[in-house]
């Protein structure tokens, strides 16, 4: 494999483009948290069904942030990564080129695949809010 400066450079604009994206999701997330940390504070009765919704809302919360913080330290490695990809590149060294590019596409490919089972949690969860719905209305 010969690996050149154009094909390290072409991850360059992609992965922070992940990185926002998944920095959009940490934040959607904190604002859920403190959405619901704010309804729980204010006298909340534990045997209510909302309260029981609530609180595995925010237990998934808790997974799914943890899944965005491991998301984001994958992406920045992999940022990272490429950096010394395109590095090695311009300064000769081939082979070690070839395995830090191994290396950001690993990272990658790990990233979306946590980013794939937080849209799983997040789907799981606004499905439970629609069945709410769904029941409150029959």
């Amino acid at each position: 494999m010969n690996l050149d400066l154009t094909t390290a450079a072409l991850m360059l604009p992609a992965i922070p483009f992940i990185m926002l994206s998944f920095g959009t999701r940490f934040t959607v997330v904190s604002e859920l948290i403190r959405k619901i940390h704010d309804e729980y504070a204010s006298n909340i009765d534990l045997d209510d069904l909302r309260a029981k919704r609530m609180l595995g809302e925010i237990s998934t919360l808790k997974t799914r942030l943890k899944i965005i913080q491991v998301n984001q330290t994958l992406a920045s490695m992999s940022f990272l990564a490429n950096l010394f990809t395109v590095f090695a590149i311009y300064t000769g060294y081939q082979k070690l080129s070839e395995l830090f590019f191994g290396i950001v596409l690993t990272l990658l490919m790990l990233a979306i695949i946590l980013f794939i089972i937080e849209i799983g949690i997040a789907t799981k969860s606004l499905n439970l809010h629609l069945k709410d719905i769904d029941n409150n209305d029959k």
